[in-house]
């Protein structure tokens, strides 16, 4: 959406201060967001590890893939209202009309469990049949990210008094987690129809927090002192999942991760607001520790005919967002995929909604996947319309 967000995405910096939340389930690879991000029993790929590990020992095959992608979420317009705010703030003796705009753009702020939340991957996977099993090895980049402002309520008059609004104290709030698993998956049949399997990974996270006036910074202040905030901690973790195979045509899975609930050091520059509601930034005193909640979602993947696939998955359980104190996420996912002879083109199309935010839209995906004999090449995009919500997503992959 906004090119300062996604230098933020690109720089992978940023991380909450709680002390227990689980991170939204992010849409790994583009054959997945071209679905609406339903794959826990779609998924047909090395993105098993991340989707669901049991899924590796029904496809068995030899992947190489390399999967990147970044989503944006921008509720309120954050930097937008950000970078008007600057501009009257830097007006010389505004006028009223201009106090009377900033009090509206700090009103239009203040808003609970909203903000800016981010979310980026990129990886290698390499999965590997081996008899009626099979075994996977990834190094998986995860970034889960948000901004979200701490609003002055006192200092709000637009006319000469104790409290003016060209004194307000208003903050923005960056926080995030980077996270590079290197992982281990395997996948073994139970008989006919029922596949299990787990990913062992190793969690290297770097985590960041930052505060920063919205009256007297910017956007490019702001990511300059972000590393400030940097602590780096590691921490193992475990994925695990079940695929069930009704018929040669419906499969039914279930996935969950981070299921010992991880949990790593934070500390930095926060925002807070008083009683009186004036807002003032401090260092944290003693580290905090964010625990990543375990993730739990569900799907189903029916082909009516060899060359579809229509999925639905939907989130059991529901995720916190890292950087938006308050918001959560339950997503319901559907999607398909038409496929021409010997997968030569596969053209998709889903959507994708979050259930738990009333003010969610509708968001709308699409994407497209080309095979060269053992090269694969994917894309896939979405969009809610709104300019509200954005997501891109590409891999390359060989399969033997």
């Amino acid at each position: 959406m906004k090119s300062k967000l996604i230098l933020i995405l690109a720089l992978a910096v940023l991380a909450f201060p709680t002390l227990a939340q689980a991170t939204q389930f992010a849409i790994v690879g583009p054959r997945a967001m071209g679905m609406g991000g339903a794959s826990v029993a779609a998924v047909n790929d090395a993105t098993a590890v991340y989707w669901n590990p049991a899924a590796l020992a029904d496809y068995k095959k030899v992947e190489i893939r390399i999967p990147a992608g970044a989503a944006i979420r921008d509720h309120i317009g954050l930097q937008d209202k950000w970078d008007r705010i600057n501009a009257i703030y830097q007006t010389s003796s505004p006028s009223l009309a201009l106090l009377t705009e900033l009090d509206q753009l700090l009103t239009d702020l203040d808003k609970p469990k909203s903000g800016t939340d981010i979310d980026a991957h990129v990886g290698l996977l390499v999965s590997i049949p081996a008899g009626r099993s099979a075994f996977a090895i990834s190094a998986l980049g995860l970034t889960y990210a948000g901004i979200y402002p701490t609003i002055d309520t006192l200092n709000r008059d637009t006319t000469p008094t104790p409290t003016p609004i060209t004194s307000n104290n208003s903050a923005v709030t960056g926080a995030g987690l980077v996270s590079r698993e290197p992982g281990v998956a395997f996948a073994t049949p139970l008989g006919e129809k029922f596949f299990i399997g787990a990913n062992a990974k190793m969690m290297s996270v770097t985590t960041y927090v930052h505060s920063e006036s919205i009256r007297t910074g910017d956007f490019d202040t702001f990511i300059d002192d972000l590393d400030l905030s940097e602590t780096s901690s590691s921490e193992a973790s475990i994925d695990a999942g079940i695929l069930f195979k009704a018929s040669e045509n419906l499969r039914i899975g279930v996935v969950g991760r981070y299921l010992n609930s991880p949990s790593f050091p934070f500390q930095g520059v926060v925002a807070s607001r008083d009683g009186f509601g004036d807002v003032s930034t401090s260092m944290m005193t003693v580290p905090y520790y964010i625990e990543i909640e375990p993730q739990f979602r569900a799907g189903v993947a029916w082909k009516p005919v060899s060359a579809v696939t229509l999925s639905a998955d939907y989130d059991l359980s529901k995720n916190k967002s890292l950087g938006i104190p308050g918001y959560e996420d339950q997503t319901m996912a559907v999607g398909a995929e038409i496929r021409l002879p010997k997968e030569i083109v596969s053209i998709r199309a889903g959507a994708y909604k979050n259930t738990a935010a009333d003010d969610a839209n509708l968001v709308y995906t699409a994407g497209l996947g080309l095979r060269i004999y053992f090269f694969r090449m994917d894309v896939a995009g979405a969009y809610d319309f709104d300019d509200k919500e954005g997501q891109v997503s590409a891999n390359l992959a060989f399969r033997f």
